[in-house]
């Protein structure tokens, strides 16, 4: 079974963050885990989903979403990759041997909301976690709380999560986070066979033979909040 599709934004997210900010090289499989408790006790534990990612000096990234089958063989289903030098953003379908390309927008400002600006809405607090090292490298964590007051979604009770989240300051990138959500359960996003070394020019463009489809101008990505 393969995670929603909204895991699967996360993962991106988790590849692509700062991206264009800053050109530290790197390579690593993120590894998505989740498990659901259900009002009866029972447990969901769905089957861990695998991204690799990709990194250059250039900023550039490349996210490769993998499924398993049931023999155990995995292969790339999709490739998704950001090259803010070049302006565009692909995404490669390899069962049609085909490649989309958006021309990237530049963040737009946003304005706080009048939820936001009255402090209406879900009551946020952040702590700091201290250091620990994962995977040999150096992470920082915060932990951040969200409580949504009754009436938010229809809850008659005040709904908490948690959120977890270790990042590496050398590497600019985060190599954990854990997220408890009593509507979908805890989620684990987790780096794993982290590698310093500069990925091959050829992973941040469309390959040769791919049918290249102009979608014209990329959505503005929002500013990180």
């Amino acid at each position: 079974m393969k995670l929603p599709a909204l895991l699967l934004s996360l993962a991106a997210l988790f590849a692509t963050a700062g991206a264009a900010q800053n050109g530290i090289p790197y390579s690593a499989q993120q590894v998505t885990e989740r498990v659901q408790t259900l009002a009866d006790g029972t447990r969901i534990t769905q089957k861990p989903h695998k991204v690799n990612l990709y990194r250059d000096s250039l900023g550039r990234t490349r996210s490769e979403d993998l499924y398993a089958s049931d023999t155990g063989s995995e292969e790339i289903t999709s490739v998704s990759i950001i090259d803010p030098v070049a302006g565009v953003r692909y995404s490669l379908d390899p069962s049609t041997h085909s490649a989309r390309q958006w021309s990237l927008a530049k963040p737009s400002a946003t304005t706080p909301s009048a939820a936001q600006k009255h402090d209406e809405g879900p009551q946020i607090s952040r702590e700091t976690l201290g250091t620990q090292t994962i995977e040999a490298f150096t992470a920082q964590g915060t932990r951040t709380t969200t409580v949504y007051p009754v009436g938010s979604f229809g809850n008659d009770g005040p709904v908490t999560v948690n959120r977890e989240v270790w990042r590496s300051p050398e590497l600019q990138i985060v190599l954990l986070s854990k997220v408890s959500d009593p509507r979908t359960g805890e989620t684990t996003n987790r780096l794993t066979n982290i590698s310093r070394t500069e990925p091959a020019p050829s992973l941040f463009q469309a390959p040769a033979g791919y049918q290249l489809i102009d979608a014209g101008p990329s959505p503005a990505p929002r500013p990180a909040q």
